[in-house]
């Protein structure tokens, strides 16, 4: 049985997708709230120079992938409103909460697909950008992902993947390990009362891939990797690539 990360701990590929079900599951109803506690807001003015990147002027078909509750989605749909919009995300709960803020916001023109990337069939050549915003962490098969990402992209389409990463810088690196291993577990289970869950959030982030990996790896499937952005002190990155 092929093994997959899950945080710190190795599991077998196919528990993962369950386990990290459980996780949204049970911080979906904070989830906003925690980003923004998490993040001191930051996260908020990332998501603006991610839509910035994505140059949405001549875009007609998105799909935002592990959408969450749907906080670039709905930007993406604020800034452009002719856009043909499909919100993917494996979590229920996730997905209902995205739903509710595009009907709160008057929108009602949206697709939305309670699956993963890696299981999805999507139509190949399809759109002309594919949104990836902290969720890339959370897949159990990357290169499955990524090659589903590619296929259902037309020719000259965008790719963005957006999450965090660790500084090289050793000060930076160590603050980070701590705040993402000690004092986020810590704010989850004081606002949210799950220890448990964003344990496994931190460790993620610690276990993920070096921005030089992900490039890599979308070079395997296919892609052109145009650009890599680092935001705030390297501690999260922008990729984006482009289908040939």
């Amino acid at each position: 049985m092929e093994k997959t990360k899950f945080g710190y701990k190795e599991i077998d590929q196919k528990d993962k997708p369950s386990k990290v079900n459980q996780v949204f599951t049970s911080v979906s109803n904070r989830y906003d709230l925690m980003n923004d506690i998490m993040s001191f807001g930051l996260h908020r003015f990332w998501k603006k120079q991610f839509l910035r990147l994505c140059n949405l002027s001549n875009k007609k078909n998105v799909l935002d992938v592990a959408c969450g509750t749907g906080d670039i989605a709905l930007a993406i749909k604020k800034q452009k409103n002719s856009i043909n919009l499909t919100c993917l995300d494996p979590n229920k709960e996730m997905i209902e909460i995205c739903k509710q803020k595009f009907l709160n916001s008057g929108i009602t023109d949206m697709i939305y697909e309670n699956s993963g990337i890696e299981d999805f069939k999507l139509s190949s050549n399809k759109y002309d950008l594919v949104t990836l915003a902290f969720g890339f962490r959370n897949f159990t098969n990357h290169e499955k992902g990524l090659r589903n990402i590619y296929d259902c992209l037309e020719p000259g389409g965008l790719f963005l993947l957006m999450d965090f990463k660790k500084p090289r810088n050793e000060i930076y690196s160590k603050l980070f390990k701590t705040y993402t291993l000690k004092v986020i577990p810590k704010i989850g289970q004081i606002v949210a009362d799950d220890f448990e869950s964003y344990k496994y959030l931190g460790e993620s982030i610690q276990t993920y891939f070096l921005p030089e990996q992900i490039e890599e790896m979308c070079l395997e499937v296919g892609f052109e990797c145009t650009k890599i952005v680092n935001l705030l002190e390297d501690v999260a990155t922008i990729h984006i690539a482009r289908k040939l």
